[in-house]
């Protein structure tokens, strides 16, 4: 038997972060995707949401990137924030030439800020 369970989302309430990998190679050239989501109380993305997300990294890495999948954004690509499309962005951490540990935090007006830990090797 199958089945699909829809759920509609609450209020927007806090950003998340979550990286494809936390560990990568410290070799100037990895890189980690980091997808940035607005969820409700629950944990449910909320489609609607739109923020502007500033984003701030410490450690041995920069921000290599950012996007939202909307085909029509003309945001810049190069850059330490970007808007939200359905709920969702994308932020692309590049690893230095140094191992060590790396974070990043997401904040936008009206939500709860997001950090997560990466590290090179």
């Amino acid at each position: 038997m199958v089945s699909d369970e829809v759920r509609t989302a609450g209020k927007p309430k806090r950003l998340e972060l979550r990286p494809d990998r936390a560990k990568f190679h410290a070799d100037g050239d990895d890189l980690s995707f980091v997808t940035v989501r607005v969820v409700d109380e629950q944990g449910i993305v909320c489609p609607a949401a739109g923020d502007l997300v500033r984003f701030h990294l410490t450690g041995p890495a920069k921000i290599a990137g950012v996007d939202n999948g909307d085909p029509i954004n003309h945001e810049s690509f190069q850059a330490d924030k970007h808007t939200l499309f359905h709920g969702l962005g994308l932020v692309v951490v590049s690893s230095g030439r140094s191992p060590g540990k790396i974070t990043l935090r997401a904040e936008a007006d009206g939500l709860q800020a997001a950090e997560t830990t990466l590290e090179t090797k």
